[in-house]
Protein backbone atom coordinates (compact mmCIF):
# COMPACT_ATOMS: atom_id res chain seq x y z
CA UNK A 1 0.00 0.00 0.00
CA UNK A 2 1.05 3.09 -0.86
CA UNK A 3 1.32 5.75 2.47
CA UNK A 4 1.88 9.07 2.99
CA UNK A 5 5.07 10.22 4.71
CA UNK A 6 4.12 14.11 4.92
CA UNK A 7 4.95 15.64 8.17
CA UNK A 8 7.61 12.95 8.69
CA UNK A 9 10.93 13.83 10.35
CA UNK A 10 12.65 13.32 7.47
CA UNK A 11 12.51 13.18 3.47
CA UNK A 12 13.05 9.73 1.84
CA UNK A 13 12.74 8.94 -1.42
CA UNK A 14 10.14 6.53 -2.12
CA UNK A 15 11.19 4.47 -4.10
CA UNK A 16 14.66 3.73 -1.64
CA UNK A 17 12.47 4.17 1.52
CA UNK A 18 10.34 0.94 0.05
CA UNK A 19 13.64 -1.24 0.46
CA UNK A 20 14.55 0.21 3.98
CA UNK A 21 11.15 -0.34 5.26
CA UNK A 22 11.50 -4.45 3.50
CA UNK A 23 15.16 -4.22 5.39
CA UNK A 24 13.12 -3.72 8.73
CA UNK A 25 10.71 -6.04 7.74
CA UNK A 26 13.26 -8.99 7.24
CA UNK A 27 15.18 -8.07 9.92
CA UNK A 28 12.53 -7.89 12.56
CA UNK A 29 11.18 -11.27 13.52
CA UNK A 30 7.58 -11.20 13.62
CA UNK A 31 4.41 -13.59 14.36
CA UNK A 32 0.88 -13.29 14.76
CA UNK A 33 1.46 -12.91 18.54
CA UNK A 34 3.77 -10.13 18.20
CA UNK A 35 3.33 -6.53 19.75
CA UNK A 36 4.91 -4.05 17.78
CA UNK A 37 5.78 -0.74 19.66
CA UNK A 38 7.18 1.84 17.28
CA UNK A 39 8.60 4.72 18.60
CA UNK A 40 9.20 8.30 16.85
CA UNK A 41 6.94 6.26 14.33
CA UNK A 42 6.20 9.77 12.53
CA UNK A 43 3.23 9.47 9.95
CA UNK A 44 2.58 5.79 10.58
CA UNK A 45 4.56 3.86 7.78
CA UNK A 46 6.51 1.45 9.44
CA UNK A 47 4.00 0.06 11.82
CA UNK A 48 1.17 0.41 8.75
CA UNK A 49 3.61 -1.72 6.48
CA UNK A 50 4.42 -4.38 9.17
CA UNK A 51 1.16 -4.32 11.12
CA UNK A 52 -0.01 -7.27 8.72
CA UNK A 53 2.43 -9.68 10.52
CA UNK A 54 1.58 -8.94 14.11
CA UNK A 55 -1.68 -8.95 16.51
CA UNK A 56 -1.11 -5.02 17.77
CA UNK A 57 0.74 -2.17 16.53
CA UNK A 58 1.72 0.90 19.29
CA UNK A 59 2.87 3.69 17.57
CA UNK A 60 4.39 6.98 19.31
CA UNK A 61 5.12 10.10 17.97
CA UNK A 62 5.69 13.85 19.44
CA UNK A 63 4.33 15.96 16.38
CA UNK A 64 0.93 16.31 16.25
CA UNK A 65 0.51 17.10 12.88
CA UNK A 66 2.37 13.62 12.52
CA UNK A 67 0.06 11.43 14.56
CA UNK A 68 -3.00 13.22 12.57
CA UNK A 69 -1.45 11.87 9.01
CA UNK A 70 -1.01 8.28 10.50
CA UNK A 71 -3.97 7.60 11.54
CA UNK A 72 -5.65 8.52 8.41
CA UNK A 73 -3.14 6.93 6.65
CA UNK A 74 -4.08 3.76 8.79
CA UNK A 75 -7.21 4.43 7.47
CA UNK A 76 -6.80 4.98 4.18
CA UNK A 77 -5.14 1.37 4.21
CA UNK A 78 -7.61 -0.53 6.36
CA UNK A 79 -5.29 -0.74 8.94
CA UNK A 80 -7.60 -1.43 11.97
CA UNK A 81 -4.76 -3.24 14.43
CA UNK A 82 -2.98 0.04 15.24
CA UNK A 83 -3.01 2.73 18.13
CA UNK A 84 -0.94 5.96 17.98
CA UNK A 85 0.34 8.14 20.96
CA UNK A 86 0.64 12.14 20.74
CA UNK A 87 3.31 13.15 23.37
CA UNK A 88 6.98 12.97 24.42
CA UNK A 89 8.39 9.41 23.82
CA UNK A 90 10.51 9.69 27.28
CA UNK A 91 6.89 10.48 28.80
CA UNK A 92 4.50 8.41 27.07
CA UNK A 93 6.58 5.25 26.43
CA UNK A 94 6.63 3.97 29.84
CA UNK A 95 2.88 4.71 30.04
CA UNK A 96 2.32 2.43 26.92
CA UNK A 97 4.31 -0.10 28.27
CA UNK A 98 2.59 -0.58 30.97
CA UNK A 99 -0.94 -0.76 29.84
CA UNK A 100 0.82 -4.04 26.86
CA UNK A 101 2.48 -5.21 30.21
CA UNK A 102 -0.83 -4.93 32.15
CA UNK A 103 -2.97 -6.45 29.18
CA UNK A 104 -0.04 -9.51 28.67
CA UNK A 105 -0.63 -8.98 24.75
CA UNK A 106 2.06 -10.84 23.84
CA UNK A 107 6.32 -10.47 23.26
CA UNK A 108 7.24 -7.15 22.39
CA UNK A 109 9.72 -6.33 19.47
CA UNK A 110 10.55 -2.31 19.50
CA UNK A 111 11.17 -0.63 16.72
CA UNK A 112 12.90 3.09 16.94
CA UNK A 113 13.09 5.18 14.50
CA UNK A 114 13.91 8.90 15.75
CA UNK A 115 15.44 12.15 14.90
CA UNK A 116 19.60 12.04 14.16
CA UNK A 117 20.24 13.19 17.01
CA UNK A 118 18.74 9.14 18.78
CA UNK A 119 16.85 8.56 21.59
CA UNK A 120 16.37 10.49 24.99
CA UNK A 121 18.48 8.69 27.76
CA UNK A 122 15.38 7.62 29.44
CA UNK A 123 13.78 6.53 26.83
CA UNK A 124 16.46 3.61 26.65
CA UNK A 125 16.32 2.88 30.02
CA UNK A 126 12.70 2.45 29.83
CA UNK A 127 13.30 0.09 26.81
CA UNK A 128 15.60 -2.05 28.84
CA UNK A 129 13.54 -2.13 31.84
CA UNK A 130 10.91 -4.06 30.75
CA UNK A 131 12.29 -7.76 29.85
CA UNK A 132 9.15 -8.23 27.45
CA UNK A 133 10.86 -6.26 25.03
CA UNK A 134 12.47 -9.47 23.61
CA UNK A 135 13.96 -8.05 19.98
CA UNK A 136 15.26 -4.28 18.97
CA UNK A 137 14.98 -2.67 15.81
CA UNK A 138 16.94 0.36 15.71
CA UNK A 139 16.97 2.96 12.51
CA UNK A 140 19.18 5.48 12.21
CA UNK A 141 21.17 7.88 9.36
CA UNK A 142 24.22 9.02 11.87
CA UNK A 143 25.73 6.11 13.88
CA UNK A 144 27.99 8.69 15.26
CA UNK A 145 24.95 10.43 16.72
CA UNK A 146 23.78 7.73 18.12
CA UNK A 147 26.62 5.89 19.94
CA UNK A 148 25.99 6.00 23.34
CA UNK A 149 22.01 4.64 22.63
CA UNK A 150 23.68 1.25 21.45
CA UNK A 151 26.44 1.23 24.66
CA UNK A 152 23.39 1.46 26.85
CA UNK A 153 21.49 -0.64 25.58
CA UNK A 154 23.94 -3.21 25.62
CA UNK A 155 26.00 -2.38 28.74
CA UNK A 156 25.27 -4.53 31.89
CA UNK A 157 22.57 -4.44 34.17
CA UNK A 158 23.10 -1.01 36.50
CA UNK A 159 20.48 1.49 38.89
CA UNK A 160 19.90 3.02 35.96
CA UNK A 161 19.69 0.44 32.80
CA UNK A 162 17.82 -2.23 34.74
CA UNK A 163 16.82 -5.71 32.88
CA UNK A 164 18.81 -7.90 30.35
CA UNK A 165 21.32 -6.07 28.16
CA UNK A 166 20.38 -6.53 24.80
CA UNK A 167 23.06 -8.26 22.34
CA UNK A 168 23.90 -7.43 18.76
CA UNK A 169 23.01 -9.09 15.88
CA UNK A 170 23.94 -7.56 13.12
CA UNK A 171 23.62 -3.85 11.11
CA UNK A 172 22.32 -3.67 7.16
CA UNK A 173 23.19 -0.02 5.43
CA UNK A 174 20.78 0.79 3.31
CA UNK A 175 21.70 3.68 0.65
CA UNK A 176 18.94 6.00 0.45
CA UNK A 177 20.87 8.97 -1.00
CA UNK A 178 22.71 8.11 -4.10
CA UNK A 179 26.32 9.21 -4.52
CA UNK A 180 26.09 10.94 -1.35
CA UNK A 181 27.90 9.15 1.78
CA UNK A 182 24.87 9.63 3.93
CA UNK A 183 22.75 5.84 4.33
CA UNK A 184 20.34 4.41 7.07
CA UNK A 185 21.62 1.97 9.20
CA UNK A 186 19.12 -0.60 10.64
CA UNK A 187 20.86 -2.32 13.60
CA UNK A 188 19.13 -5.41 15.29
CA UNK A 189 19.27 -6.79 19.31
CA UNK A 190 17.79 -9.38 20.86
CA UNK A 191 17.97 -10.56 24.67
CA UNK A 192 18.26 -14.20 25.10
CA UNK A 193 14.91 -15.04 27.03
CA UNK A 194 11.29 -13.95 28.24
CA UNK A 195 10.88 -12.22 31.34
CA UNK A 196 10.54 -13.81 34.84
CA UNK A 197 9.47 -11.01 36.26
CA UNK A 198 7.13 -7.73 34.60
CA UNK A 199 6.90 -4.54 35.41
Amino acid sequence: AVVSTQSGHYGRDSGAAGVLYQTIRETAELDASTVLLDVCCGTGTIGIILSKYVAHVHGIELVESAVKDAKQNAEKNNVSNITFYTGNAKVVTPRVLKAITKTKEGRIVAVVDPPRGGLHADVISCLRNNEMITELVYVSCDIDQIRNNIVNLCRPSSNKYGGLPFQFIKAVAVDLFPHTRKFEVVFHFKRDRLPSTMI
